[in-house]
């Protein structure tokens, strides 16, 4: 388990993913951040040409008994939940990366990523159409906001649950990989060129900040700290200091409504930006510190309305809205009622107590 949680750290897991030898064998290593804008095609050679043009055609059910046997047997869980390895911990991290749905997204992202690091291998004509491929990003969307909506407001969900889920689904997109593009994979340069983009793509779809791609088990740690400071001051160097990092940070909107309001961040002449004042100012200011946006995974579309529309549906159902995009209202005649008699008995406590010091 040890020398499985050392490879994890070294592919996915923050600091120490950005770190490698600057040449194979050397014993002096360089900092290579994840691609946060451009394109994520992947250069290939002429000889693996060949095999990149074959789509991946994994089945459902092999990736479910895959991740199942993963999660079972090699997910080094006890090292990761460190130190609170209680047996309810582990087994509700255990039980919600079970579920039948990351599977299910471990799919979907895997052909999302094939097409976006791959496709562009094929011939234009036959690549993945626009529209198809932003129909499988506001697919992808959905399920994650799912999961999202579901445990980010716990502190063992956000600590545990979600990084967890996080290097399940890439550890299950490299596992689909390595299935189907042996010769590519068996290239130490071209196998870490793709694990770069992988992480590149879960940051923009997921994880703008990076909050789930790291685990505070190893954030004190010194090494963490020290390659902490380094990336830190890469950003600085680019324009992306601390202060902007923050600004950008607290105004920051979840990658599903940058992606369904992402024209606010068009150029003249492009979709129709969103109506809202505020609601553009918001999203403007969340770009500052160089986050990346979601919507610059497909491209926003010349016609959005079913596509937004997705991703409208995605967002309601997370928040519980209901259909007609109507606020719950709950100021019901009795919640009136006990408000007012906790404010009553909170003056009446405060009262006698003013009373209580004053003899």
């Amino acid at each position: 388990l040890r020398q499985e949680l050392a490879d994890l750290k070294a592919k996915f897991v923050l600091p120490f993913a950005c770190e490698r030898p600057r040449k194979e064998g050397s014993v002096y290593t360089e900092l290579v951040p994840w691609p946060a804008e451009g394109p994520l095609d992947l250069e290939v050679p002429d000889q693996h040409c060949r095999e990149a043009r074959e789509p991946i055609s994994t089945r459902l059910e092999q990736v479910r008994s895959s991740a199942v046997k993963w999660v079972n047997e090699r997910l080094p869980l006890e090292l990761l939940v460190a130190p609170r390895r209680d047996e309810k911990t582990l087994k509700t991290v255990r039980a919600a990366l079970l579920q039948p749905k990351v599977a299910k997204l471990v799919g979907l992202l895997a052909h999302l990523a094939y097409w976006l690091i791959l496709g562009p291998c094929r011939q234009e004509a036959n690549r993945l159409p626009e529209h198809a491929l932003q129909s499988l990003f506001s697919a992808v969307e959905e399920v994650w906001s799912g999961f999202e909506g579901r445990y980010r407001d716990s502190p063992i969900g956000v600590s545990l649950v979600l990084p967890c889920l996080m290097l399940t689904l890439k550890c299950g997109v490299e596992r689909c990989f390595e299935a189907q593009y042996r010769e590519i994979m068996a290239d130490a340069y071209l196998r870490q060129q793709l694990i770069d983009r992988i992480n590149g793509l879960f940051m923009r779809l997921f994880d703008p900040d990076c909050v789930y791609a790291g685990f505070g088990t190893f954030a004190g740690s010194r090494k963490a700290l020290g390659l902490s400071r380094k990336l830190d001051l890469m950003a600085s160097a680019q324009g992306h200091n601390g202060v902007k990092r923050l600004h950008g940070r607290s105004h920051r909107a979840t990658p599903l409504v940058q992606a369904m309001l992402g024209a606010a961040f068009a150029e003249e002449g492009g979709p129709p930006a969103a109506s809202d004042a505020h609601t553009r100012a918001m999203l403007q200011r969340s770009g500052r510190g160089g986050a990346p946006r979601a919507d610059s995974v497909p491209g926003l579309p010349e016609d959005g309305g079913s596509w937004r529309q997705n991703l409208l549906s995605a967002a309601m159902d997370r928040l519980a809205l209901p259909a007609d995009g109507s606020i719950p209202v709950k100021n019901t005649a009795d919640d009136f009622l006990h408000r007012r008699r906790r404010t009553g008995d909170a003056r009446r406590f405060s009262s006698r107590s003013r009373t209580t010091n004053k003899d």
